[in-house]
């Protein structure tokens, strides 16, 4: 653990904890305003498909009525925020309803980042900064999306593992699956820090009964709950291209779409290989909340990066927590990982916006990706060696060496926590 520590050497704890000034707040509020404005007028290319004949639905069947049958291929759970939204029918336009929820959902994942600053001793008002960050103003107001929702929820469990609030984390993590099935990107995090506190296996099934609870209303007026429970399923199903974001797929999207598709497997492979070893190494910190930070950052880029058939917003959780992950080391190799990872989801998102039929930009964007990914890697390397000497050799028993965390590397008073809650 000291190695992990020492890469932010010369970074002392009051240059971590001190935020932006006013001046530097000022210029972040004005630039994220403007940004908003610059796109406010524009109408994503698939608002006419899904999200304003959704919320049309809903306005021509009342916010109750609407749920009695399905209309949408989401679950419930941002259905719910469009039926609230469309009680203001007769005053804002629906683009303008759905922009000003996502705008919302940007507002709650700044949140959920400022909580998970917190926790890994780093100010709090550094969190701002993600409303300037490309790919999340591109998301809010020119895509109209709600990711910042379901990757806010993740952000919030993360915190809260991090300080040892295990139901609070299993909750939010539920809370996260009920909008987008995405949510599981951060999963082997969770379940990793989840096993190396020894979790009682009561605490194993909150998050599945938030999910569940989130059905309830939909169902108790009319729809089936055999099409509430396999929505993710039915979206496995839409795509069937390579994919459309800016990892190695691509190439299966340009060169051949019907023939990559025989290769998935490993693509599937080389994500479930990524998630244990995540889930190995977050098993062995979860009392770190900066390495968790880090673990964050790689799970929520690796997987969009290795699996099939990702669409161009699948980095988003990898964008915030890259975020995070320099604000909470400031040092070079984290300012790597946050740069590559955006210049890909910024590619990504040009390539489905103008250059959908030449798809050529996504290739670099898997590059900077790759980058990314490569100086994320560098800074777990030390807990990477140590988890792959740990390993029992052929014929021999576990290693004797346990592993040991330094105290010096708590970043947060509040994460001292029990093995149970």
């Amino acid at each position: 653990m000291a190695e992990f520590a020492s890469s932010s050497i010369g970074i002392s704890a009051e240059d971590r904890q001190a935020g932006p000034g006013r001046v530097e707040l000022a210029a972040i509020l004005s630039l994220a305003l403007f940004a908003r404005a610059i796109y406010w007028a524009k109408r994503p290319p698939d608002l006419g498909i899904y999200l304003e004949p959704w919320l049309n639905h809903i306005v021509h069947y009342g916010p109750i009525g609407a749920f009695a049958h399905p209309f949408s291929n989401y679950e419930p759970a941002y259905l719910y925020l469009l039926a609230i939204g469309s009680l203001a029918h007769g005053i804002f336009a629906p683009i303008t309803i759905i922009k000003l929820i996502s705008v919302a959902g940007t507002i709650f994942l700044t949140c959920a980042l400022a909580d998970l600053l917190r926790a890994a001793g780093t100010s709090r008002r550094a969190a701002l900064f993600v409303l300037v960050l490309p790919s999340v103003a591109i998301n809010d107001t020119l895509l109209a999306q709600c990711d910042a929702l379901w990757a806010g929820s993740c952000i919030f469990a993360l915190a809260a593992m991090t300080r040892g609030q295990t139901v609070r984390a299993l909750v939010w993590c539920g809370v996260a699956i009920s909008f987008k099935a995405q949510a599981a990107f951060i999963a082997p995090v969770i379940i990793g820090a989840m096993i190396g506190r020894r979790a009682p296996l009561w605490q194993w099934t909150i998050a599945p009964l938030v999910f569940f609870a989130s059905l309830v209303p939909a169902w108790l007026a009319g729809w089936p709950m055999l099409k509430l429970l396999t929505v993710y399923l039915e979206q496995a199903k839409l795509d069937q291209i390579p994919g459309q974001l800016a990892n190695p797929w691509m190439l299966g999207t340009i060169l051949s779409e019907q023939s990559s598709t025989q290769w998935f497997w490993l693509g599937y492979a080389a994500a479930i290989g990524a998630a244990l070893t995540i889930a190995a190494l977050a098993a062995r910190a979860w009392r770190e909340p900066r390495l968790l930070v880090l673990l964050g950052a790689m799970a929520g880029t690796a997987l969009p990066f290795l699996l099939p058939k990702m669409l161009e917003r699948y980095y988003f959780l990898g964008d915030v927590l890259t975020l995070a992950l320099y604000l909470s080391l400031r040092e070079r190799q984290s300012l790597m990982a946050v740069r590559g990872v955006q210049a890909a989801s910024i590619l990504s998102h040009l390539t489905y916006l103008y250059f959908i039929d030449r798809p050529y930009p996504a290739l670099i964007g898997a590059v900077c990706a790759g980058a990314g990914l490569v100086a994320m890697s560098r800074l777990a390397a030390p807990q990477i060696r140590e988890l792959f000497r740990s390993l029992p050799a052929p014929g021999r028993g576990p290693s004797s060496s346990g592993y040991s965390a330094s105290a010096t590397y708590r970043c947060s008073p509040d994460a001292a926590p029990s093995a149970a809650e």
